[in-house]
């Protein structure tokens, strides 16, 4: 027999023992693991008690999976791409991948240490199972970094979809019972106001694709919520989790930047994502109309498109108007502002025309703006105003 047999023959051997060793010293190995997670990883105590479970289980699957590595030889690469392929997809939120980098470090110092102790004072076996540490330490911190990177792959596109769903159902008016459901799997935060933002795109699609993201970005730096998408040539956002003390105008300005060039359109605040579709339709409509208008800011809103929008056939934009028109002003109020409108050219002929003081008339008018926000001195407000009182008059004489 040769010296080669004779030396391949001893190494095998050799691996023999050490394949044992470890595996007989797989229970304590494993304890340990979990002992130093709980001495030096902060985070790891600070997790439920399902999760640490979780994570215990894939530092252990760590350690089974280095013992096998070994017996089996060292090129065996799709054994270490076991441990993450195996793990929870739920643990890919649970950790980040530098806490996993962490969770690895930790259990192969574990095993490091215990090189001694399974080696004896073999040299050569310390020095084996040292190389063969390393090289699997290698292995695995690959396998981690391209499980995290398949995952938010993957995760990227399926939140894609899901926010193209409710986009999509936001805006054609089909929601449904799974509506919730989809955006709250989108990561959207149901509380406070919604409103919808419509403006143009940016000029092609792998600008498009930046500012979607961007405004995801922006709307995370100002705790509000955002699902973006790009119809046609229109660049629409829903934005979300508006605070009751925050006006559509102060929310909606640092998105403003992301749409392509031209005026972008405010929907209405409302209460819950199934109101949406309301702003959504309101938004819409008035980006339609401001060609008929002489606008020239980069936001406008809904309500300052109402008479455009009324001209260009959307007759359901005077409601809201019409509706506080007809219940919250008293009759002389509504008598006063159509005479102001329709038959006068100032204060003092409108006193003369319903035989009042100025004074009155001034209180009368004064009120309109009070309770409806638009001042009939004010040329648009005051066409918006001449439609709803016409609107109105339809909803007092029923």
């Amino acid at each position: 027999m040769s010296s080669d047999s004779n030396t391949s023959d001893d190494l095998a051997a050799e691996h023999a023992v050490l394949v044992r060793r470890l595996q007989s010293e797989l229970g304590d190995l494993t304890t340990n693991v979990t002992k130093r997670m709980d001495d030096v990883l902060a985070w790891f105590s600070a997790l439920s008690a399902r999760d640490r479970a979780s994570v215990s289980a894939l530092a252990h699957l760590g350690v089974r999976t280095f013992v096998e590595w070994f017996e089996h030889g060292v090129n065996s690469a799709t054994i270490t791409d076991r441990i993450f392929t195996s793990a929870p997809r739920e643990l890919a939120d649970t950790l980040s991948l530098e806490q996993t980098v962490e969770l690895v470090r930790t259990t192969i110092a574990v095993v490091e240490e215990s090189i001694n102790d399974i080696a004896g004072d073999n040299p050569l076996r310390q020095a084996t199972l040292r190389e063969s540490l390393l090289r699997y330490s290698s292995e695995v911190a690959f396998a981690a970094a391209n499980s995290y990177a398949q995952f938010a792959e993957t995760r990227g596109a399926w939140d894609a979809r899901l926010q193209a769903q409710v986009l999509d159902a936001i805006l054609s008016g089909t929601q449904d019972d799974t509506l919730e459901s989809r955006a709250n799997a989108a990561g959207w935060k149901m509380d406070n106001g919604i409103f919808v933002l419509i403006g143009p795109a940016p000029s092609n699609r792998v600008a498009a694709e930046v500012h979607v993201a961007q405004i995801q970005r922006t709307a995370k730096t100002t705790k509000l919520d955002a699902l973006v998408g790009v119809q046609s040539d229109l660049l629409v956002a829903i934005i979300g989790g508006v605070p009751t003390d925050m006006s559509v105008q102060q929310a909606a300005r640092p998105f403003i930047g992301h749409f392509g060039a031209g005026a972008v359109v405010a929907g209405p605040l409302v209460d819950g994502l199934l109101q949406a579709h309301d702003s959504a339709q309101a938004a819409l409509s008035g980006f339609r109309a401001l060609p008929l208008t002489s606008f020239t800011t980069r936001l406008v809103t809904h309500e300052q498109l109402i008479a455009a929008r009324v001209l260009n056939g959307d007759l359901e934009a005077l409601d809201a108007i019409a509706q506080v028109i007809a219940t919250k002003l008293r009759e002389d109020t509504r008598h006063t502002l159509g005479t102001f409108l329709e038959r006068a050219t100032s204060i003092e002929s409108c006193a003369r025309l319903d035989f009042v003081h100025v004074n009155t008339v001034r209180y009368r008018l004064k009120q309109v703006e009070e309770l409806i926000g638009l001042d009939p001195f004010e040329p648009q407000d005051a066409l918006v105003l001449t439609l709803g009182l016409m609107k109105a008059r339809t909803i007092t004489s029923l």
